[in-house]
C-alpha cells in the first residue's frame, strides 16, 4: 500500500476519523460521538473564564479550564466545573476526568472531589501531567462560601 502521511486540518479530518471509529460501537454499544461542551463567563463583554470539553460514552472530559490570572480564587473556575458536571449529568454521564499539571491546578480539582489516577513525569521536564477522575452524583459538592 502506497500511503502518504501529512498534517491535517481539524475541520477536514474529524468527520472522517469519526466515521472510521464508528466500528467501536459494535464493541462498546455506544457510537463514537463526542458532544462538545463549551462554557464561558464574561464581565463587561470580555471573556474572563472558560471551559472546553466534551461528553462521550457516559463520561465528561474537561479539556481546558482557564480563568484570568487576576480573577483566580474567586470561584469562577468552580462555577464552570460544576456547571459542566451538571450538563454532563443531564447527558447521562456518571463520571468525569481531567488532566492538569503540577504547575497548574491539581489542588483545585481535588477540592472538587477529583482523585488522581495516573501521571506522566517530566511533562514538561521537571513537572508532571496529572490525570484525575471523579464519580458524579446527582448533587454537586457543597461550597465553603
Amino acid at each position: 500500500m502506497d500511503a502518504q502521511i501529512r498534517e491535517a486540518h481539524a475541520e477536514s479530518i474529524e468527520t472522517e476519523v469519526s466515521r472510521i471509529l464508528s466500528a467501536n460501537a459494535e464493541t462498546t454499544g455506544f457510537p463514537y460521538a463526542p458532544k462538545p461542551l463549551k462554557l464561558k463567563i464574561e464581565q463587561e463583554g470580555k471573556l474572563v473564564a472558560g471551559l472546553v470539553g466534551f461528553t462521550l460514552w457516559e463520561w465528561l472530559y474537561i479539556q481546558t479550564l482557564a480563568v484570568e490570572a487576576d480573577l483566580r480564587g474567586q470561584g469562577l473556575g468552580r462555577q464552570l466545573v460544576l456547571e459542566a458536571e451538571r450538563i454532563a449529568r443531564d447527558r447521562k454521564c456518571h463520571a468525569a476526568w481531567v488532566d492538569t499539571f503540577t504547575f497548574q491546578a491539581p489542588a483545585f480539582y481535588t477540592q472538587l472531589g477529583y482523585a488522581p489516577f495516573g501521571n506522566l513525569g517530566d511533562f514538561p521536564t521537571g513537572q508532571e501531567r496529572i490525570f484525575l477522575c471523579k464519580k458524579m452524583t446527582t448533587e454537586p459538592p457543597q461550597s465553603d462560601d
